[in-house]
């Protein structure tokens, strides 16, 4: 009789055993919803178990995940619990932690505020209980679509309709305004396009110019070929009817820098003031440079040169400052290193600024200005930047106005130039002229200066910022 007791015992343990399937690894779960357990059926779960399951539906925008029937864990210091993420790994905030359960009812349904959630499921060595049954459903994003106008300034970059995996948007109206640092070209390439055919479009317009040129105009389903512009503006619109849509498109930018730019040879300058440097750039200037400005401005009784930059091989590459007006030239300063020198003042009207480095080693380089005060009839100096004229405001963007203290009563002339000297705009003042309005919103940001001339003689110079 204890024989046959023992046969049943043992047949019905391995019964149980047999029929228990224990979770384990990671399970990835990509449909819209499902369900999922520790794996353990009828019997309790197993000992040291260590098992997750990844919830990302395609397209997801929130998980609820929800417990039926009966929820049983080992509640001794919460040893065999379930952990919910929200997100993909356990560096993610953690949603819930669930353990116990005297009750064996289910927890509340837990909500994650992403497309992702990670569940897992641990025990320890000892104590095993009736274990749980999950389930999940997910809601599906709503599509975003691009708004606005965006500026890129990065040297390469990647944008689209914004749509990702849904349709763009009806009545669509984006701009893109790609304008990487010092560009010389600018290069787009499609990785896909699909567009109502004839009604939606991407255009892509050099915006070197006013008004911007048009470069190319997509509508349908071909993808393109790349589109270069040989300058640092690219100008892409996109827009779309009220009526059908399709997938979108999807596009990519890649830049070009010009080759740096070194002084040669010798300049000369006339107006009463002025800035120049190096040549280089933000990259460092040239091995061998041997370069001259001549400071030369009309009836000036004083130059006054200010470095606003200074960084050269120290005791190599030198910057020598030289009195023209001497025979042989006089030096009022030669500066090599990296400390900004003191601003030098020439009681005189010619000076001459000279650049050499040698043949290795080489850096930023240097930046300078000059101002220069004029001899008037009687013999006084007066300085050459009066008030006469204001500019407000300044800085400014776009536009600023040129406002006189009293009315032309000649026409005069308007000469903006870059730091230079190079002459990127020219206006006529009218005739009894009080105010101007300046348009420089197709010009980079940085400083100019201005000046103003009648029967070419300048009466009033001064500088601005554009930003």
């Amino acid at each position: 009789m204890k024989l046959l007791y023992s046969i049943v015992l043992a047949t019905i343990l391995f019964t149980q055993s047999a029929s228990a399937q224990y979770c384990a690894g990671t399970v990835l779960k990509t449909t819209a919803s499902g369900t999922f357990s520790d794996g353990s059926g009828a019997s309790n779960y197993g000992d040291d178990s260590d098992c997750s399951w990844l919830i990302q539906p395609a397209g997801a925008g929130t998980i609820t995940l929800t417990f039926v029937g009966v929820f049983d864990l080992e509640l001794w210091q919460c040893s065999d619990k379930i952990t919910i993420y929200d997100g993909n790994d356990t560096l993610a905030g953690v949603l819930a932690v669930l353990c116990g359960n005297s009750n064996l009812t289910p927890p509340a349904p837990i909500t994650s505020t992403g497309g992702v959630m990670l569940v897992r499921f641990t025990s320890d060595e000892s104590y095993n209980n009736a274990g749980w049954d999950a389930s999940y459903t997910s809601t599906i994003a709503p599509p975003v679509y691009c708004s606005g106008s965006t500026t890129l300034t990065t040297p390469s970059g990647a944008f689209s309709d914004g749509s990702s995996s849904s349709n763009y948007g009806n009545n669509a109206n984006c701009s893109w305004l790609i304008e990487p640092v010092n560009a010389a070209s600018i290069t787009l390439t499609f990785s896909a396009l699909d567009l109502e055919n004839g009604f939606d479009f991407v255009k892509v317009y050099d915006n070197s110019t006013f008004p911007a040129t048009l470069t190319g105009s997509y509508s349908g389903n071909t993808v393109p070929a790349a589109i270069t512009i040989n300058s640092g503006y690219m100008l892409v619109e996109f827009t779309s009817n009220n009526t059908t849509t399709a997938p979108g498109w999807a596009a990519s930018y890649t830049s070009t820098l010009p080759p740096p730019v070194y002084c040669s040879g010798s300049v000369n300058f006339t107006a009463p003031a002025g800035s120049f440097d190096d040549g280089s750039g933000t990259d460092n200037y040239g091995n061998d440079a041997d370069c001259s400005w001549f400071i030369q401005p009309a009836n000036a009784a004083t130059i006054t040169l200010t470095f606003s930059t200074f960084n050269t091989q120290g005791g190599q590459d030198v910057v020598e400052v030289y009195n023209e007006a001497t025979s042989p030239p006089s030096l009022l300063g030669a500066f090599s290193g990296s400390a900004i020198p003191s601003a030098v003042t020439l009681n005189g009207s010619s000076m001459s600024v000279h650049f050499t480095s040698n043949s290795t080693t080489t850096d930023l380089g240097w930046a300078a200005a000059y101002t220069s005060t004029a001899v008037s009839a009687s013999g006084i100096n007066e300085h050459s930047l009066n008030n006469a004229v204001s500019v407000y405001p300044n800085p400014f963007h776009n536009t600023a106005v040129l406002q006189f203290s009293a009315p032309e009563k000649e026409e005069c002339e308007l000469t903006v130039c870059d730091i230079y000297g190079k002459a990127v705009k020219k206006m006529i003042v009218p005739v009894a002229a009080t105010s101007l309005t300046l348009d420089a919103s197709m010009l980079p940001n940085g400083m100019y200066f201005y000046y103003i001339s009648k029967k070419n003689t300048t009466f009033h110079t001064g500088k601005m910022i554009v930003e």
